[in-house]
């Protein structure tokens, strides 16, 4: 086995580079991940787009997937053997450097569009745009490069890639969205006379009293640009320092080796699944479309799973590629539009515990897959179900808004964080097992290209639906929360 083949390097050589490859890896996911735990916090802070704020983050990634078309067809127009993914890695990392930064002074910059004459964050969204191309291309362009080490480290790498949602989320989670309180602005006394009989009444006048977050977005962009500048330091340092270049693998890939498939799930979701399979082909430069089909050499790890399994017929093909283009519509375009409208009327704490709850569920379903994988395709069915009925409820909680059921109540809040915890795991763990499924089959190359295809075909279709619905239609209504609601104004002395 090549793994077996490779030169034991020292702890003091290892060490460093194994932390040079997790500081890479958090920077393939943290801008996109980011942006998204922020939602919260900026739409509580009356942000023009409001509770459509999502929906067209929705869109702008899914815009956003021209960058990895772009990488595909110039590293299948590239001469044999030229690593095209360095210099894209250098672009893409300085851009979400230039980009996080210009977030931190312009966040909150809005003008007025003429199409609608209305006012809109432009700087937000438009940065939102050039990030999503950094993060969607990363998913193509991260993973080749990995190829160029030793075959050790690239579990590191993905251990990387999962903190880029998880680190993020923790620091959302710190900051807050600041608590709406009610307090008494002054109080006086009412004299009703009514028949010669005087009533006394002490009445109070209320006021609604916002407390910030911990720290506002501006400084939480900052954390961003910080972790986008580490990823390109340490992108840097693997390349060209001497103790890093050690760990360079300096043999190219053999024919009929086994090949580390990162199988694309969506630009919206953010996620990639960890994937092994074998194939008798060597360029990884004619794998352009879909997913990223990278191949580096074997690892003891991985077995060859393929000759446990019997070949799948049409209908299952049909099946598999059925749900998983309904699953990619439901969780990466329809249900992020109207997270906000879910989540919201039950409080913004609420909704960033949701949000970021939900983040952290997606490595976590996907790692689950690879622990313990499973090609039952009736578990892809139950699993399917499960979580479109937990996306129904958070359908209906959106519908109802601005006045959903257990609204005020803490059953109400702990049921939709669980409610979006569980839709975000399920369909997650659903896409990972179909991914899982398909490339135990002889044909696994061409079925994960499709199964990318479909992926970002069915997350399309989700997303431009459910746009002119949502800001168009407005068939949705948000919640403006007054804390003093309810509040008594006069009461008898």
């Amino acid at each position: 086995m090549a793994e077996d083949a490779e030169e034991k390097s020292p702890p003091a050589v290892r060490i460093p580079v194994i932390i040079l490859v997790l500081l890479f890896g958090t920077g393939s996911w943290v801008a996109i991940n980011g942006l998204w735990v922020q939602l919260p916090l900026l739409v509580s802070l009356n942000i023009p787009e409001g509770y459509n704020l999502a929906t067209y983050l929705t869109v702008i990634i899914q815009i956003a997937n021209v960058g990895p078309l772009i990488f595909s067809l110039v590293n299948y127009f590239s001469p044999k053997g030229k690593h095209v993914e360095i210099p894209t890695v250098f672009i893409i990392v300085s851009i979400g450097c230039v980009s996080t930064l210009l977030l931190v002074f312009f966040w909150d910059a809005y003008t007025v569009w003429d199409l609608d004459g209305s006012l809109h964050s432009t700087a937000l969204l438009c940065l939102a745009f050039f990030l999503s191309i950094v993060d969607c291309t990363s998913s193509v362009a991260f993973t080749p490069f990995m190829s160029i080490l030793k075959n050790s480290y690239l579990t590191w790498y993905f251990v990387g890639e999962g903190l880029s949602s998880l680190l993020p989320s923790i620091v959302a989670l710190i900051q807050g969205v600041g608590n709406v309180e009610c307090v008494a602005n002054n109080t006086y006394i009412n004299y009703t006379v009514i028949d010669n009989v005087t009533t006394e009444q002490i009445c109070t006048n209320w006021k609604q009293v916002d407390s910030p977050a911990r720290f506002q977005p501006q400084e939480f962009f900052g954390f961003l640009f910080a972790m986008m500048i580490t990823c390109l330091i340490a992108f840097t340092l693997l390349n060209y320092l001497p103790l890093a270049k050690r760990e360079h693998l300096n043999r190219k890939p053999k024919s009929s080796t086994l090949q580390q498939t990162s199988v694309t799930m969506s630009c919206a979701e953010s996620r990639t699944v960890l994937v092994y399979g074998t194939s008798d082909e060597t360029s990884s430069s004619q794998d352009i479309s879909g997913p990223d089909v990278t191949e580096t050499p074997p690892t003891d790890s991985s077995k060859d799973v393929q000759t446990t399994n019997h070949t799948l017929t049409r209908y299952n093909y049909i099946y598999l590629f059925g749900v998983l283009a309904f699953v990619t519509a439901l969780s990466n375009g329809a249900l992020p539009s109207i997270q906000t409208y879910s989540c919201a009327p039950y409080g913004f704490n609420t909704y960033l515990l949701a949000s970021t709850m939900a983040n952290i569920a997606n490595p976590v379903a996907a790692t689950l897959v690879m622990l313990l994988p499973s090609r039952n395709l009736v578990l892809v069915g139950v699993m399917a179900s499960a979580g479109t009925l937990a996306g129904s409820f958070c359908f209906l909680t959106a519908a109802l808004s601005p006045t959903p059921p257990l609204q005020h109540e803490v059953g109400g809040a702990v049921l939709i964080i669980l409610s979006w915890v569980l839709v975000s795991g399920l369909l997650v763990y659903t896409k990972a097992t179909i991914a899982w499924i398909l490339r135990s089959q002889p044909n696994n190359r061409a079925l994960l290209i499709w199964y990318g295809g479909i992926t970002q075909v069915g997350s399309m279709i989700g997303a431009f639906v459910m746009f002119p619905i949502v800001t168009i239609a407005q068939l949705f209504t948000p919640y403006y929360e007054n804390a003093c609601d309810g509040m008594p104004i006069c009461e008898p002395m």
